[in-house]
């Protein structure tokens, strides 16, 4: 324990010693809160060993940090400048500082008066960053936020192109694959996986397992390139990025004098908190516990929610929070069990949903605003996006209506193609949303582009816009088809009608497989200028504005027909979602039909793209709203919440068995037990889930004579046979993590709301809506 010192003066006074109780009937009059039996107990905490605050959503987890580290510095634990808060994002390390700053200055009116200074409130990237600049390798190194800025060197690297996605397509998945190896720990020198041992041919396999597309060993080969030449760039211009932080570091620290140094910068500091610990991945426990003093760690707070660890895709690891006695020998729990924002009307919802997950911490879920909340369900038949719904208007409703501030009102969603679509329709309705994501923005999307541009080439007779899309009607094969047509030409194309012609003399002249796609493009380009010619020429205006409707659904039948194999590749292949694709079409023609003329459309599209991309134009528009995803939200409120777009994309009803049967963690001789019971009684049903979770190993044990279902333990004698059982095990353990994960970001989610909670239930929503106790629906008497 700390030695005590006089570090409070209350009045002109100096207290010699105040006790922690009378501490905190100070704050509780200064504040003007009064705090819980949960809360008291946490903050009667003598520092002497660790302690998990482990925080239900909305139960003021900022708050009680703060208030732990007053009575710290008022007990003489520590100065101010000796206490660190570590947190995951820049709105949260201010949001410390602020409410530090507030607590402060309304105790010191009541005179309660602390020593100068505040303590050290930062995120892990900056932090490790501050330390990184000490190291006169990096003193001179500036922070890189996307490998985009290099986005041309590096598309050079691809020396194998797709013939399905483009170049920047195929470096946004490289990168997403290696952040996951980054952040999962998996690779140490941030290019391959480490257990390959520097073998090409062994981590091409392991990056294929870890990669969420499919694809060949060229892709894995143009990876490495690509990630080699990423770590050139930075080094030569002096940049590191956000992942470097922590492998450089981590790097560095491998040399005793520099870990020594960095250890006696970190030091200073007596008391040490991290936030939202549930958020923690392997790398940032990895460094910080070797940054911090023994004596440090050995008092070390973490405070978190295991219910809200929803970050896995970028390495967040819950197994920190959850296993947090094996961390931290000696460690205390503390709960904070009473939700202050969501209404208890809201809040009892959702409680049966979490309470179903299998790995959790337990604790009870309570709510501070008693009788209060609004819980409203939509139900209806329909699938994909429906302008015409009951939940939609009363959410145009809210947002026109002068008494809401529209700041109150959330649209969470789970994906961005669901975002998307209701942000487009909304902008119709002069409502503008703040997407906070380029890529979620109707204009910006692939499908969107492939098929507007077509039209736009083929209406505005457009040669650049065709060639921007001629990989989509014939692949890549065909995209080098028509540079070569342009290479043999004089000059360069402007005009779609000018590379058609020299096509007809290129294919006269040479045997080419692509002369068809050529002809069938020419058809509808000529059949569309028939049209434009006719509209021109007459003079009636409304057989004029007939006419234009009637070319308008033309010309989208032309662009979706060029590429309708594109399209049924990317779906069968699994790179795009074949109900995403249909709702952007089914999307798309209805706006078309609201035209009369197709200029008006690509004007209007272009209007509503400008406002949607830029923030300050958003903000000087009448109405607007916030847009979120799920993930986006953590740690936000809003009085009026809409949970929309919670599809069955990752969990669907078959699927979600194979989490009941086999939760994670479970033990591979249950796995066995449990497995013999689930196929000799739910053989077909157990078929169905797996082929529902793309859990494809199962097809090795169905479709080997060597599997005898009814004496599995002699087949798991066989090494062979043993390895495959041991695979499935393993895929069906992540699986059901991921249905966890999926119960998890309903659960935030639906605690975002203070007031008022919408959701919609459709044929195709996630199951997991089901698990929340929903309204019962009242029996009809017959009369």
């Amino acid at each position: 324990m700390f030695k005590i010192m006089s570090k409070v003066v209350l009045g002109d006074k100096h207290i010699q010693e105040l006790s922690t109780n009378k501490i905190i009937d100070l704050m509780e009059s200064g504040l003007n809160m009064k705090f819980s039996a949960e809360q008291i107990a946490i903050l009667n905490n003598d520092f002497t060993k660790p302690l998990l605050v482990n925080a239900c959503a909305g139960s003021g987890k900022t708050t009680i940090f703060i208030l732990m580290a007053l009575i710290a510095i008022a007990k003489g634990n520590a100065e101010p400048n000796e206490i660190l808060g570590i947190t995951f994002s820049h709105k949260s390390k201010l949001d410390m500082g602020e409410r530090y700053a507030k607590f402060v200055s309304e105790l010191s009116d009541i005179g309660l008066n602390f020593s100068n200074g505040k303590p050290k409130f930062t995120t892990f990237h900056a932090l490790f960053y501050q330390l990184l600049l000490q190291n006169p390798e990096y003193r001179s190194s500036k922070v890189l936020s996307s490998y985009r800025f290099f986005v041309r060197d590096l598309a050079d690297q691809i020396k194998h192109p797709s013939n399905i996605i483009t170049k920047d397509e195929m470096l946004a998945e490289m990168f997403d694959l290696n952040d996951y190896l980054i952040n999962q720990g998996l690779t140490s020198d941030g290019v391959l996986p480490d257990s390959a041992d520097g073998n090409l041919s062994t981590a091409i396999k392991l990056m294929a397992k870890y990669s969420r597309q499919s694809h060949g060993d060229e892709f894995y080969s143009d990876y490495v390139d690509v990630l080699n030449k990423y770590q050139d760039l930075k080094r030569q211009n002096s940049y590191i990025d956000f992942n470097d932080m922590k492998l450089l570091l981590l790097e560095s620290m491998q040399t005793p004098e520099y870990l020594q140094y960095y250890q006696r910068i970190m030091s200073r500091f007596k008391i040490a908190v991290i936030d939202e610990f549930q958020d923690i991945d392997n790398l940032q426990w990895e460094i910080i516990s070797k940054l911090l003093s023994p004596e440090t760690l050995a008092h070390l707070i973490v405070i978190g929610d295991d219910d809200q660890s929803i970050y896995s895709f970028r390495g967040s690891n819950p197994k920190y929070i959850l296993n947090y006695k094996r961390l931290l020998p000696n460690a205390q729990k503390h709960n904070l069990s009473t939700n202050y924002r969501t209404g208890e009307k809201i809040l009892q919802k959702v409680i049966p949903l979490i309470k179903k997950n299998h790995v959790r911490l337990e604790k009870n879920l309570l709510a501070a605003k008693k009788d209060k909340g609004k819980f409203i369900l939509y139900s209806t038949k329909k699938s994909g996006f429906s302008g015409d719904s009951k939940m939609l208007r009363h959410l145009v409703k809210q947002i026109n209506d002068p008494k809401i501030n529209n700041n109150d009102i959330a649209i969470l969603v789970r994906y961005n193609s669901s975002r998307m679509l209701l942000a487009d329709w909304l902008a119709n309705q002069e409502i503008y949303a703040d997407i906070n994501n380029a890529s979620a923005i109707l204009q910006n999307n692939i499908v969107y582009r492939i098929i507007t541009e077509l039209m736009k080439a083929m209406w505005q007779d457009k040669y650049k816009y065709f060639s921007n899309q001629a990989n989509r009607i014939g692949f890549r094969s065909y995209k080098n088809h028509t540079e070569k047509v342009e290479s043999s030409a004089d000059d360069k194309f402007n005009k779609l009608s000018k590379y058609l012609k020299a096509a007809d003399d290129y294919n006269a002249s040479t045997n080419t497989p692509y002369k068809r796609h050529d002809e069938r493009v020419k058809v509808y380009f000529n059949s569309i200028q028939r049209f434009k010619t006719k509209i021109s020429e007459t003079d009636d205006e409304q057989k004029a504005a007939k006419l234009s409707k009637t070319m308008i659904k033309d010309l989208y039948k032309a662009a979706t027909k060029l590429t309708d194999r594109y399209f049924d590749y990317m779906e069968e292949k699994n790179f795009m979602s074949k109900n995403e694709v249909n709702d952007i079409k089914k999307y798309l023609e209805e706006e078309l039909g609201q035209y009369k003329n197709i200029d008006d459309f690509f004007f209007d599209e272009e209007h509503k793209k400008e406002i949607l991309s830029d923030r300050m134009k958003q903000g000087k528009q009448e109405h607007r709203i916030q847009f979120l995803s799920l993930h986006q939200a953590k740690g936000l409120e809003f009085k009026y919440v809409y949970l929309y777009g919670l599809t069955d994309k990752e969990v669907d009803r078959h699927s979600l068995a194979l989490n009941m049967w086999f939760p994670p963690e479970m033990a591979m001789d249950k796995y066995i037990k449990k497995w013999k019971l689930v196929y000799k009684e739910h053989y077909k049903f157990l078929e169905e889930a797996l082929k529902a979770a793309h859990i494809n190993d199962y097809r090795d044990i169905t479709n080997n004579n060597a599997f005898n279902p009814i004496n599995l333990d002699k087949t798991l004698n066989k090494d062979k046979e043993f390895k495959i059982f041991h695979n499935l095990y393993q895929e069906i353990e992540n699986f059901s993590a991921i249905v966890e994960e999926e119960r998890r970001l309903l659960y935030v989610g639906v605690t975002r709301a203070q007031q008022e909670l919408n959701i919609r239930i459709a044929p195709d929503s996630n199951p997991l809506v089901f698990e929340l106790n929903l309204p019962k629906k009242k029996k009809q008497t017959k009369k």
